[in-house]
């Protein structure tokens, strides 16, 4: 990604008005979802009395399951239609969604929270594909690899400030002069503040035609997502990146969902500890992101998931290790943590895991984009996203096995190392196997 591509693109209607709604989007997906975790990690919310280490990975699937389920009709539909009239109406629904989000936060009711965070996987299920499929349309062959990294890093950003003003504001509240703000009502004042803004931005977007505007259908979600899923077993040039993506999906779905857990049970910190975590995660995937964008030039950047994937193997590892045996303590803040040089080298592990996890998958994505036919391109890309969903949940509720087996939370670290480790050995077969051809 030169600058000078980044200014360029940063100035295009084409492109601007889609990654600021994005951004938007993920904000509020990470303000409501992370406050909503705090509440049950920290101050016992909970439905039907379901104890935290449930709790927590039930609420993050609410999020990703209408990905799983809804992905497959959503790509016929950035088929069928103008991607960026789909995304107008997915981010006009969202105000009506963070209307709903605000009415369970002010009435202190779960089982609100969690029907509207199943419905906002919905509204991100179908706004995915229609973003995805309209990235190829909307930016050149040379800005794709650098549009896909900057959209990764503001993506990243957002989530960053929407997590932690979730996890400040639900324990906090806010203090304005003399008047003070209870952390629900904050919430619920920025929730449908910014969906209100993100649908007035997207509205700048510029159209991004459909691709088979005389497609027909199919509302069958099961017979859809099996016959989308099996056609894009049928292009592995398509395939073999969205399984790499979803393994990074998997990968953050676990750590963002592990963060809480993790530092109540195993290092015995508080919720500002979780924001400290987040922070450094979520800033270390976006410079992974822009650093990839930035050295590949707008080239070939297999080498960079190979890298990233590497570095998925030795640095969870080396937090699992450092961890073990650690017993429960008094509860310390992020402050107190952060000066005790026992947990420097955990700190910097996670923030080295979440640079090769960016390096790792912006590549990727922009394979995926630049190698599926454009009339099949959403389906393809939805394709993806039904994928991402199954490797999300499944990360979130191997969680909950760990709990239910009494297994060392740190056996999560291992496990991401393990998956990473074949990642890696498949991206480097593959490497070698196309230099071969080309010799």
């Amino acid at each position: 990604m030169s600058l000078k591509i980044a200014a360029s693109l940063l100035a295009q209607r084409r492109f601007l008005p889609l990654m600021s709604a994005q951004a938007l989007g993920a904000f509020n997906d990470n303000l409501f979802r992370y406050a909503l975790v705090t509440l049950a990690t920290y101050q016992g919310l909970s439905v039907f009395g379901l104890d935290r280490g449930l709790m927590v990975p039930i609420a993050a699937t609410m999020l990703t399951l209408p990905i799983f389920l809804f992905s497959g009709v959503a790509g016929q539909v950035a088929d069928r239609y103008d991607r960026t009239k789909i995304m107008r109406f997915a981010k006009f629904a969202e105000i009506f969604l963070m209307i709903g989000a605000a009415a369970g936060f002010l009435l202190n009711q779960p089982l609100i929270l969690l029907g509207v965070l199943f419905l906002m996987g919905t509204q991100s299920a179908f706004f995915a594909p229609a973003r995805n499929s309209a990235l190829p349309t909307l930016l050149t062959g040379r800005e794709l690899v650098s549009g896909n990294a900057m959209v990764s890093g503001s993506l990243n950003i957002a989530i960053l400030i929407g997590a932690g003003l979730g996890t400040v504001l639900a324990v906090q509240g806010v203090t304005l002069g003399d008047q003070a703000m209870s952390g629900p009502a904050a919430i619920s004042v920025i929730l449908v503040t910014i969906a209100v803004i993100g649908w007035i931005v997207m509205r700048q977007g510029s159209p991004a035609p459909a691709s088979n505007p005389d497609l027909k259908i199919e509302w069958n979600i099961a017979a859809v997502t099996w016959r989308i899923l099996r056609f894009a077993a049928t292009m592995p040039a398509v395939l073999r990146p969205l399984l790499g993506a979803a393994w990074f999906w998997m990968l953050a779905a676990s750590i963002i969902t592990l963060m809480p857990l993790f530092a109540l049970e195993v290092l015995s910190a508080d919720e500002s500890v979780v924001l400290l975590f987040t922070v450094i995660f979520t800033l270390g995937a976006a410079l992974g992101a822009v650093a990839c964008g930035l050295l590949s030039r707008g080239e070939d950047a297999l080498a960079f998931t190979i890298a990233g994937a590497i570095g998925l193997v030795i640095f969870p590892v080396d937090i699992a290790l450092q961890t073990a045996g650690r017993t429960p303590g008094e509860l310390v803040d992020a402050v107190t943590f952060a000066r005790d040089s026992a947990n420097w080298r955990i700190l910097i592990d996670l923030g080295l895991s979440a640079i090769s996890a960016g390096l790792f998958v912006v590549p990727l994505q922009a394979m995926a984009q630049h190698r599926a036919p454009a009339e099949y391109r959403g389906r393809l890309l939805a394709a993806g996203g039904i994928l991402n969903a199954a490797a999300a949940t499944l990360g979130q509720f191997s969680l909950a096995g760990i709990g239910i087996f009494s297994l060392p939370l740190q056996s999560a670290f291992l496990a991401i190392a393990l998956v990473s480790a074949g990642a890696a050995a498949f991206a480097i077969w593959r490497l070698m196997r196309r230099n071969q051809k080309q010799l």
